[in-house]
């Protein structure tokens, strides 16, 4: 087993957390926030701005990096005969897959079917809460505001779970930018502002204040919600928090 780990992203941090692996996991990134001990570890810079000289500093002998948006940096280590593997999820069955393959990495793969098993138990028991809603409004969930990007990957999937139509994007495929055509369009009856780095810190204004929005029903019956991004940007364990909160707010009578 890998006695010294370095993770570069938030999402493998929570993952290695939840299979009992943080006393190998010698240094973080400055966006690991979860579970709150991962704050004490060590920092080696962000996404992208990797202080290389700390990196070598800890002798790693295991760098896990997460996404296309790393991949620079995963051909780089690799050059320099580092030992770094990638998990690039952009489905909810990669999610699962990328959980087994840390696992597997780790010498955790108990561990790590018995975490995908119990997400997928906790997926169950909340879509069990709104399976008779034959109502699906239509949703739009923004990842990034400038320009105004709907959030793929794994979150067309979740939506649908929670009993939501996402008829802008599809599952599998990257975030990517909407036009004010597009979005009026659609239409949507609810929006999830989920912006990638900002928590829960977005102002509804941001959306209600935009050219060309203020006439989709969304806007006009006020139903707007400030996610922690963390709930549906990260592909790990808290995707089931997630997945609820998009059913409390797309079926609310049900909880």
């Amino acid at each position: 087993m890998y006695k010294k780990i370095i993770s570069l992203a938030p999402s493998n941090t929570e993952i290695l957390y939840e299979l009992k692996a943080e006393n190998n996991l010698v240094a973080v990134t400055r966006y690991c926030d979860f579970p709150d001990e991962a704050r004490k570890k060590p920092r080696i810079g962000g996404w992208l701005d990797v202080n290389d000289e700390l990196v070598k500093s800890y002798k790693p002998d295991l760098l896990l990096t997460s996404t296309f948006v790393q991949s620079k940096i995963t051909d780089k280590y690799k050059k320099n005969k580092m030992n770094i593997v990638a998990v690039m999820p952009t489905t909810l069955k990669g999610v699962f897959d990328s959980i087994e393959k840390i696992g597997k990495l780790i010498g955790k793969e108990k561990e790590a079917t018995d975490l995908v098993d119990s997400i997928k138990n906790k997926f169950n028991e909340i879509q069990n809460k709104i399976k008779n809603q034959k109502n699906k409004p239509r949703i739009y969930v923004e990842e990034w505001h400038k320009p105004p990007t709907v959030s793929g990957n794994w979150v067309p999937t979740l939506v649908r779970m929670a009993g939501g139509d996402y008829g802008l994007i599809k599952a599998g495929v990257h975030s990517m930018e909407v036009t004010a055509k597009q979005i009026q369009e659609y239409d949507p009856e609810v929006i999830i502002i989920s912006i990638c780095g900002m928590a829960d810190k977005v102002p509804k204004e941001w959306i209600t204040k935009r050219e060309g929005w203020q006439n989709l029903s969304a806007i006009k019956n006020d139903k707007i919600f400030v996610f922690d991004d963390s709930w549906l940007n990260r592909p790990g364990p808290r995707l089931t928090v997630g997945l609820e909160n998009l059913a409390r707010v797309i079926h609310p009578e049900c909880f």
